[in-house]
């Protein structure tokens, strides 16, 4: 019994934090489609250009919160993929957390955030400019959720803050479920036993849509088992929930695939460089 209350408690902890992000963010996407002729979509296609730098930025805001709420933006074209694999690129989940709690140096931490962000903004450009962006189309967005905007624009972002809150709960007890099942124990075992190929192996385990992945990378980096290239190539790939969120908004399987192997390709290049600068 204290071993499920435990993982739902964690759970609870991990969607409460999202929830927050995700009410704002559905409150503008509906403040935005009750804009007359589109014109402030219009202006955020004409400014798109910066999106990926501000996305990193705001990805280095110690919270998976918003890597979620980038996955609502894109599924409306209101960000491309460069500047949705910003964001993920940059955020680090729990990192800054762990480090701060552990008294752990600011040296220690600030560079890990410093080289997440380059990373981010260098990637996001490239991806921007490899990959086009969608137009804006929040209309789109409330048909697949069906949403007849009949009751105002403040209970149909509650009611979308509500099904996706309820959906992102239940996949991530599962996941964390599966995540106390194996054992953090297990999982820094595998990534300790592959200290030659600590770098895809800790992008892979980034990948891991909990906050789990981003717990284990950090404890294992202050406690000197994998190097700096490894643990940020392994944060890299670590955007919290943000995944999760995105196959839930976004139907378009192909596209949200091609995100995931993007941010992932990333991760593993930022590290390999890092460890070929010696770092």
């Amino acid at each position: 019994m204290e071993f499920i209350t435990g993982i739902i408690a964690d759970t609870c902890e991990d969607v409460l934090k999202i929830i927050p992000f995700l009410f704002i963010t559905y409150l503008f996407l509906e403040w935005l489609e009750q804009q007359t002729e589109h014109r402030f979509e219009a202006v955020l296609e004409k400014h798109h250009r910066l999106a990926p730098f501000f996305g990193a930025l705001l990805g280095l805001v110690p919270s998976c919160g918003l890597s979620g709420a980038a996955g609502s933006l894109f599924a409306t074209g209101v960000i491309g993929t460069g500047t949705l694999a910003a964001v993920y690129l940059s955020t680090s989940d729990e990192m800054l957390a762990i480090m701060v709690s552990s008294h752990a140096s600011p040296s220690v931490w600030l560079p890990v955030l410093a080289v997440k962000f380059v990373i981010a903004v260098i990637a996001g450009y490239l991806i921007s400019f490899l990959l086009k962006s969608r137009p804006v189309d929040v209309d789109a967005f409330c048909d697949r959720e069906h949403d007849d905007h009949s009751h105002g624009i403040l209970y149909s972002a509650l009611m979308h803050t509500f099904q996706i809150s309820g959906w992102l709960l239940l996949i991530t007890l599962l996941l964390n479920g599966l995540v106390e099942l194996i054992g953090m124990d297990a999982l820094q075992t595998f990534v300790s036993s592959h200290q030659n190929a600590s770098i895809p192996v800790c992008a892979l385990v980034g990948m891991i849509p909990s906050c789990a992945s981003s717990i284990l990378l950090s404890q294992m980096y202050l406690d000197g088992m994998i190097p700096f290239a490894s643990v940020t190539a392994g944060l890299l790939a670590n955007a919290g929930t943000g995944m999760l969120v995105l196959f839930r908004v976004n139907p378009d399987m192909k596209e949200n695939f091609r995100v995931l192997g993007c941010v992932w390709l990333a991760s593993l290049a930022g590290g390999l460089i890092l460890a070929l600068l010696g770092l």
